[in-house]
């Protein structure tokens, strides 16, 4: 058998690519765990936008409803002991601009 002598400049070439493509290996699976992560983030902030603007429709319109005016005129009448003021217990307050 003949055993062949490999130069040191061609092992460490042969090991610089070794290196290199395991470096390269490494950052191309870190950047793709990377954009996966990334993506599971932004999937959480759209469910969790849509959530808040959904909350957000369901209150104006809980607000519209409370601040109708039948409702206050009738909270204002049977709660409250209210009525309509008589043309003299009304004043009128007029501002100078």
């Amino acid at each position: 058998m003949r055993k062949t002598r490999v130069s040191l400049g061609t092992f460490l070439a042969i090991i610089t690519l070794f290196v290199f493509f395991g470096a390269w290996g490494i950052f191309h699976v870190w950047t793709r765990n990377l954009a996966i992560d990334l993506g599971y983030k932004l999937s959480a902030q759209q469910a969790l936008n849509e959530r808040l603007s959904s909350e957000n429709k369901a209150l104006r319109l809980e607000i519209s409803t409370l601040k109708n005016s039948g409702r206050l005129e009738d909270i204002a009448k049977n709660t409250l002991g209210l009525h309509v003021p008589r043309s003299d217990q009304v004043m009128y307050v007029w501002l100078d601009e």
